[in-house]
């Protein structure tokens, strides 16, 4: 009986994703940019162009628990290979400007000094950018992935979750193995 529920939920769970990802199959991704914690200057989806790319993007300092989770799952996995990309996205727009630069810092002093032009403080168009991720609440994660021309093919929110990061995993493999 259990594994009957259980495997409906599953069911459930990867045909919502599905609907998802073909809802925005093919969805261009629009022009985000600002500086990574390396000093770069990051302009996506052009900085991945060529590769398949998760964007995880954070709405408020409590997201940074979901957020460094879902990259600590994906990088485990997806890291190593050259095609693959995983951008970190904390929107600060909302973060007083006086502080900013503090918010920042602290953030940089967080994260490890090799993933640090991959993680990228977004200082602008935050309501855009939650219209773009179908915003419900502050402390989600919210994750893009985008295919190797840097179109939007997929999107999910909320917490890693194995049935989540499975659904993420397997599109990201498929993605990955499929030479366009």
């Amino acid at each position: 009986m259990n594994r009957i529920r259980v495997a409906s939920i599953a069911f459930l769970f990867l045909a919502l994703i599905s609907a998802l990802a073909q809802n925005s199959a093919d969805m261009p991704m629009p022009k985000v940019e600002g500086e990574s914690l390396a000093g770069h200057h990051i302009v996506l989806p052009d900085a991945a162009s060529g590769r398949v790319a998760v964007l995880i993007f954070g709405f408020s300092k409590a997201s940074k628990v979901p957020t460094a989770a879902w990259a600590k799952r994906v990088s485990a996995d997806f890291a190593s290979q050259p095609a693959f990309a995983l951008y970190q996205l904390p929107v600060l727009e909302d973060v007083p400007r006086l502080v900013r630069g503090m918010v920042i810092s602290s953030i940089r002093k967080g994260v490890a000094e090799e993933t640090r032009d991959h993680f990228v403080p977004i200082l602008n168009g935050e309501a855009e950018l939650k219209k773009l991720v179908s915003y419900k609440g502050p402390d989600d994660a919210y994750l893009v992935v985008l295919n190797r021309k840097g179109k939007i093919v997929a999107q999910m929110h909320g917490p890693v979750t194995d049935a989540a990061y499975g659904t993420l995993k397997a599109q990201l493999d498929s993605l990955l193995h499929v030479v366009t």
